[in-house]
């Protein structure tokens, strides 16, 4: 595969664009502004885990694990790194037509305590390999972890669908799926009421 330096968004040579939650306020965020997160596929076959560094005005920086039951080794260059995961979401009627597929990662505890729970029941449904988990997001609850105070989005496992075919030829890394992208699944026209 040839090396990649695209500065535009998405597609086969771009990158993915990012959604991020925001757990101080239970809100979540593009580069555009607040969206209104409702419901969205979850791509869990594709779901890396890992060490990252998120420092103010700068793109994180990452050490994944070389899989979801290997973990890498934590850097030791005196700066906070802390686990964390990154995962593919996709949305239509959240993030639009041209860029329908979003980047969700994060260190966040609420947000990795949820995570986990959420990939738990997915990867407890019966045949995973190929499939897209639509979740749905109610809000959030505040909790009290340590000494801090932060908000754990309430997420449920709504269905799974078969893998929408925007999110590419991403490679599945999940235990769940297989290693390499499961077949995309035939374009089909949304209702009016219900993306998924």
């Amino acid at each position: 595969m040839p090396l990649s330096f695209s500065n535009t968004p998405s597609g086969e040579s771009g990158y993915t664009p990012y959604v991020r939650y925001a757990p101080s306020t239970a809100s979540w965020q593009t580069a555009d502004g607040v969206v209104t997160f409702t419901k969205a596929a979850f791509d869990f076959g594709s779901i890396r885990t890992g060490y990252a560094v998120f420092a103010k005005g700068e793109a994180p920086e990452w050490v994944l694990d070389p899989s979801l039951d290997v973990r890498a080794d934590k850097p030791d260059d005196g700066r906070d790194w802390k686990r964390g995961f990154q995962v593919n979401i996709m949305s239509k009627e959240m993030f639009g037509e041209d860029q329908s597929v979003r980047e969700w990662s994060t260190t966040s505890v609420g947000a990795t305590m949820a995570i986990q729970e959420l990939y738990g029941k997915w990867e407890a449904s019966s045949d995973v390999a190929g499939k897209a988990a639509v979740v749905a997001y109610n809000g959030a609850t505040p909790t009290k972890i340590g000494r801090g105070n932060t908000n754990i989005p309430n997420f449920e496992l709504v269905k799974l669908i078969d893998r929408p075919s925007e999110f590419g030829d991403i490679a599945e890394t999940g235990d769940g799926g297989s290693s390499s992208p499961a077949p995309a699944a035939a374009a089909s026209e949304p209702s009016s009421d219900d993306e998924f």
